[in-house]
């Protein structure tokens, strides 16, 4: 199979990520790795190392899972009518459900962009004000530099 975006063959970036997400909705490979856990926060060095992790595992962990399960059922005839009956409920709902995960997924990626956006936005302030106050504290040293020429000597 090749993927072509745009003109372009793009088999080997995008084919790859496709084919890793479709191993992992099979069940071939674990969704998630050991350092995605939250436990991983825990290693940060300082608040940024924190923020740059938090941000990493909200992006991995936004969606609802719209994945089939299996139905718990309890021993007995009762039990298995009941799971029966949850099993045709399910596929009855299983569409609204799914309505419903998409609709709750798409809204949890646009919160995790704005919260990225707002991020890079503070750092982006952060910096400016850092490279006015070292323009700041230039023209402080030139002008005590001039000072110190123009006193007078004794």
């Amino acid at each position: 199979m090749r993927l072509i975006v745009a003109g372009q063959d793009r088999t080997a970036d995008i084919g790859a990520e496709i084919s890793r997400r479709a191993a992992r909705h099979q069940g071939a490979l674990s969704p998630w790795s050991a350092q995605d856990s939250a436990l991983s926060l825990k290693a940060s060095r300082d608040r940024a190392d924190y923020l740059n992790r938090f941000g990493k595992l909200l992006r991995l962990r936004y969606a609802v899972s719209t994945e089939s399960f299996p139905i718990p059922g309890k021993p007995g005839v009762a039990g298995s009518l009941m799971k029966k009956l949850k099993g045709v409920l399910w596929k009855l709902f299983r569409y609204q459900h799914d309505r419903m995960a998409f609709q709750q997924n798409v809204i949890n990626e646009l919160v995790i962009s704005g919260l990225d956006f707002q991020r890079e936005a503070s750092c982006q302030t952060i910096r400016d004000l850092e490279d006015r106050i070292k323009a700041l504290e230039n023209e402080v040293k030139t002008l005590r530099g001039v000072g110190k020429r123009e006193a007078p000597s004794l």
